[in-house]
């Protein structure tokens, strides 16, 4: 299907980015197995004219951080709508809205001319007529979808409106290649609706890193063999963990992870409270004040604190908020950032 649309730049692109992700990881191209939604516009003359079918797993992200565009290919089928010949029904433009999860409309296209997609009395049937639809985001809406998807697969609604033309035939010309002189009879104004399922694996590796979206500044930490502190072994697998989440998509876990990569360092103690009752409440372990000083040791400590919250809820909070890419980014940074702090500080030696 993709072949067919190379005669523009935007679908060359379209083909070279799901080429390559199948190039450079063959266990991926599985994901390309066709996912295909087929619908109807409604009807002209009591009849059920023009379908479409859109494939989930061709759509891609492309454009750049500043115009991010979510670009697909659509296919229709025209079936000629009247009973007498004398006629033909023309496909013009088409434009689209889209709304997550059913909601409120977030995003709508420019209209997108069709060429070349009419059926006659004679030719009655177009089986196969192909276009590009690419929807602009923006950083801003970009954010809202993959808020919206919650770590899973991205429910759209697209809400189509397509303009076609009723002609009559006015002359045959039988000079040279024979041809008719069409006339307009009427316009007409279709609607559709399609709800698109875009599958995580789709999103992840094929929308969200062509747009530029959650890009990274890659910071250097002192590296320490592991094997010089075993006793933070767990922290760091734990992190390992959350890092293989996050590339899969799976960021609401991925924060999870971070939690149990804090573990290590924690203890709990029995505090007075201010209401007067006596809580066990979790603090960086004393041992740490003693290599740290006082008051590295409770800067550390507010740091772990401040992370242990979030990182927190994914475990007991089945309602909690969704984390998306860039919260799960910030909170995996920042807590690997202490981690290799703590790790580095573990293995130099204690002054007396």
């Amino acid at each position: 299907m993709v072949e067919k649309l190379l005669g523009t730049d935007a679908a060359r692109s379209h083909a070279k980015v799901i080429e390559k992700t199948a190039r450079q990881n063959p266990q991926a191209a599985s994901i390309y197995t066709s996912i295909m939604s087929r619908h109807s516009f409604s009807s002209v003359a009591s009849f059920n004219a023009v379908e479409f079918t859109i494939e989930e797993n061709q759509i891609i992200g492309t454009g750049r951080a500043e115009l991010p565009i979510l670009a697909f290919p659509l296919t229709f089928h025209v079936t000629y709508p009247f009973k007498e010949p004398g006629f033909a029904f023309e496909l013009r433009e088409l434009r689209c809205r889209v709304s997550p999860n059913d909601g409120a409309y977030l995003v709508w296209t420019m209209p997108i001319p069709i060429h070349k997609a009419r059926v006659t009395g004679e030719f009655r049937e177009l089986k196969e007529h192909f276009i590009h639809v690419e929807i602009p985001l923006d950083r801003v809406r970009l954010a809202t979808l993959e808020r919206e998807r919650k770590g899973g697969d991205l429910r759209l609604r697209f809400d189509f409106e397509l303009l076609a033309d009723e002609l009559v035939e006015v002359k045959k010309i039988q000079v040279g290649f024979p041809s008719v002189v069409w006339g307009m009879k009427d316009h007409h104004r279709l609607e559709a609706k399609a709800h698109v399922v875009i599958p995580r694996t789709i999103w992840v590796q094929n929308v969200l890193p062509q747009t530029g979206y959650g890009k990274i500044l890659i910071i250097e930490l002192p590296a320490v063999p592991i094997e010089r502190c075993a006793g933070l072994k767990a922290a760091c697998d734990a992190l390992i963990h959350a890092q293989e989440l996050y590339k899969q998509g799976f960021y609401h876990d991925a924060v999870g992870k971070c939690r149990l990569a804090l573990e290590p360092f924690f203890e709990t103690v029995e505090k007075n409270m201010p209401e007067g009752e006596k809580r066990r409440v979790p603090v960086l372990k004393p041992s740490w004040e003693d290599r740290l000083g006082r008051a590295t040791y409770i800067w550390l400590n507010g740091a772990f604190l401040a992370l242990k919250k979030p990182t927190n809820e994914p475990h007991h909070l089945s309602n909690s908020p969704q984390f998306d890419q860039l919260d799960a980014q910030m909170l995996l940074a920042v807590t690997t950032a202490v981690v290799a702090y703590a790790v580095q500080v573990e293995v130099q030696p204690v002054t007396s």
